[in-house]
């Protein structure tokens, strides 16, 4: 059932991303009431008070990352919907995010019509993935031994670690080829045997590989 004045927490700490959403939000329902919050501190201290029926949650947030706050936000509040905004979909962020305690699961390239939708259903008691999750966890499912969990670091080389902790700190090619004393095409060469031993499709994918493993606090 969805509530009359609905009360929304947008978390991003893009501040065009949540005037987007915001937008987006009033469209659908005008006379929501919608709070912000840029980080997962101020996204709890925003749902202890104004105890939100939604929160759309962005996937990549500076110093913890949403799935955690998804988990932490539900521990408070069981009541509160949670739909997860992501950049992109790959099978174990969305597995991960579902069973954090999210209800859905968007990418920021869906049309607004799609997120009132999506929340539409969300706060009626159903679960919503869009079209590139679904299609990340059939992927997953599809690959013969593939589970949706991601694959251990051991199944990585040194070498491989070692490229994915500086692709995880945002350096490029060259500079990891300058850091490591190795070409820029043998970088590029380590970075698709570890995106095809992960199962991963692109660079955003492996860094929140890397942050679920602690590589980006080294």
């Amino acid at each position: 059932m969805i509530p009359k004045t609905l009360a929304v927490l947008m978390v991003d700490d893009h501040p065009l991303v949540r005037e987007g959403l915001r937008t987006a939000i009033l469209a659908a329902f005008p006379a929501a009431l919608i709070e912000e919050a840029g980080s997962a501190p101020e996204a709890l201290a925003s749902i202890s008070i104004r105890r939100p029926d939604l929160v759309l949650l962005d996937v990549n947030l500076p110093g913890e990352n949403g799935i955690d706050l998804a988990r932490r936000i539900r521990a408070a509040d069981q009541r509160v919907k949670i739909l997860m905004v992501a950049g992109e979909a790959d099978p174990w962020t969305v597995n991960e995010a579902l069973q954090a305690g999210a209800s859905g699961f968007v990418t920021k390239t869906h049309s607004a019509d799609f997120l009132e939708h999506a929340m539409k259903a969300i706060l009626q008691g159903q679960s919503v993935l869009c079209p590139e999750s679904q299609a990340a966890l059939q992927r997953a499912e599809q690959r013969a031994g593939t589970a949706l969990e991601p694959p251990a670091p051991s199944v990585l080389s040194e070498r491989e670690w070692e490229v994915l902790k500086c692709l995880a700190h945002g350096e490029n090619t060259k500079t990891i080829a300058f850091s490591l004393q190795i070409s820029p095409k043998t970088v590029e060469t380590h970075r698709q045997h570890i995106m095809r031993k992960l199962g991963l499709d692109n660079v955003a994918a492996l860094t929140r590989y890397a942050i679920r493993h602690g590589l980006t606090r080294a």
